[in-house]
């Protein structure tokens, strides 16, 4: 079992439009232990836009050790790192050796000795590149596991990220580059996750991370709300399960109650 929305639960216990959810660890520690650990977005460039860029590694040991701290006995604490925030070049401002650089950073920070997380979970990767290059970097300061969730959209013609990678391509090259798990959050609903897991299942060996959102968002009142029920979730979350998923989890608009149905419905 994985975690819920991390995003979404900070919006909704306070945090305001427009500031750095990763800041928290800061400034209001006693929510994110409430909540659970927090770095996804505590890269360099991704910070660089709330003016956090030269706290990166105060932030990500900060967050391990609110994690570990409440983190029960014989649980784990991954090291959460997402997407920098743009496209690589051409399509954006970023190079490649601006990603390795901003990767290696917080990649030092959360693994031994320093945060001390228990694996690494690369998540909402959109660009194939872009996970491969966070694999590859990951691996020249640690041994940990790597759990590796891409983003994907479900087209006529199947699943692809917004960049045009396929399913067969990123299970294929993600293994090749050293992930010891992979799979899928964001974008999807649950009831879409399970064709995927389903077309991946078929495609790779390694074991599946699914963690679908509740739903499709609505705005309303200026804020984004997701309507599906703890219920329907985990009944879909048990049919990704049959149809090969190891991990399971959510993502946008799951809370701490769609965690516990799931572990309900799973475990009884």
């Amino acid at each position: 079992m994985f975690d819920g929305a991390m995003g979404s639960t900070l919006i909704s216990l306070g945090l305001p439009e427009g500031e750095c959810p990763e800041s928290w660890n800061l400034t209001h520690s006693e929510v994110i232990s409430d909540i659970h650990q927090n770095t996804f977005g505590a890269n360099r460039l991704r910070l660089a836009s709330f003016g956090y860029n030269n706290r990166v590694e105060e932030i990500n040991i900060r967050a391990v050790e609110i994690a570990k701290k409440v983190c029960p006995k014989d649980k784990f604490v991954a090291g959460d790192i997402g997407p920098c925030g743009d496209f690589l070049e051409p399509m954006g401002k970023f190079s490649i050796e601006e990603l390795e650089k901003s990767f290696l950073e917080q990649a030092r920070a959360l693994a031994p000795p320093k945060g001390g997380v228990d694996f690494f979970s690369i998540e909402t990767m959109c660009d194939l590149r872009e996970a491969m290059i966070a694999i590859e970097v990951i691996k020249t300061v640690s041994d940990l596991p790597i759990f590796v969730s891409m983003t994907f959209d479900k087209k006529p013609k199947g699943y692809f990220t917004i960049m045009g990678n396929t399913i067969s391509e990123c299970a294929t090259n993600l293994k090749k580059a050293g992930a010891d798990v992979i799979g899928a959050n964001c974008t999807l609903g649950s009831a879409e996750m399970i064709g995927l897991v389903e077309e991946l299942r078929k495609g790779t060996d390694l074991p599946i991370i699914i963690q679908p959102n509740a739903g499709k968002p609505e705005l309303i009142g200026g804020k984004l709300v997701y309507r599906q029920d703890p219920e329907s979730f985990a009944e879909d979350i048990r049919k990704t399960v049959n149809a090969g998923a190891n991990f399971v989890g959510g993502c946008c608009g799951t809370t701490h109650e769609f965690i516990r149905v799931i572990h309900k419905r799973l475990f009884g």
